[in-house]
């Protein structure tokens, strides 16, 4: 049974045990929330090829990206296949150990970050290398 529910994704993100998300922000909302994910990616094939001749990153999900290593398992393009997807979300669904060592890399991921105020401290940085 699946119960559809329209706003509240931010709490939602708080108590699921695990997401399975498209690259984006969402990832980024999971981390947040210290949500363990999975990411998926898939578009069109032109598109991927175009992306991948123009963008030159080992991930597409920004917690891997700003890791500089996989802490989320990523699906992209053809690897994005239901039967793998449902394996290793049924593997982190049995496994709250490696859940739990997910959150806590995405614990270090949102501290690297900085806290609120991103956009003041920007500014003065800005200004600094300007004045």
């Amino acid at each position: 049974q699946v119960k559809v529910e329209v706003g509240g994704a931010h709490r939602q993100k708080q108590r699921a045990t695990l997401a399975i998300t498209a690259s984006g922000t969402a990832t980024m909302e999971c981390a947040f929330s210290r949500c363990p994910m999975i990411v998926v990616y898939k578009v069109n094939w032109l598109t991927y090829l175009v992306g991948r001749w123009l963008v030159t990153v080992g991930w597409l999900g920004m917690p891997n990206v700003i890791a500089g290593r996989e802490i989320v398992p990523e699906f992209i393009q053809h690897r994005a296949q239901p039967d793998r997807i449902a394996a290793i979300a049924g593997e982190l669904l049995r496994d709250s150990a490696r859940r739990s060592a997910m959150q806590r890399e995405l614990a270090i991921i949102v501290e690297k970050l900085g806290g609120a105020g991103a956009s003041q401290r920007a500014a003065e940085l800005i200004v600094q290398e300007i004045g």
